[in-house]
């Protein structure tokens, strides 16, 4: 006799994750205000979460995509080789 069950599989985890940093931050504010309510049956509560932690990931992700292409930018821009006193400096028309 072979026994077929149903895998519990909270909706909002099956939803496709927002590909933008954006889109994934409004989400999960989302997703806070909805645990937030204190009437929220349990079975919703976690997968809010998991939705919740799933566009944590997204985020940081892409939180971490964008400081690597900061960084690799800040290497190619040249750093000024000596620093200025521009308050020592008297310009045109200066009175002092």
């Amino acid at each position: 006799m072979i026994l077929a069950y149903k895998v519990w599989m909270p909706k909002a985890a099956e939803e496709k994750l927002p590909e933008r940093l954006e889109d994934a931050l409004k989400e999960l504010e989302e997703v806070v205000d909805k645990l937030e309510t204190p009437d929220l049956p349990l079975e919703d509560s976690i997968s809010l979460f998991e939705r919740g932690s799933k566009l944590s990931e997204v985020c940081y992700s892409k939180l971490q995509e964008a400081e690597k292409k900061v960084e690799i930018l800040l290497k190619k821009v040249p750093q000024p080789t000596k620093k200025e006193d521009f308050q020592s400096k008297s310009f045109e028309g200066d009175p002092s």
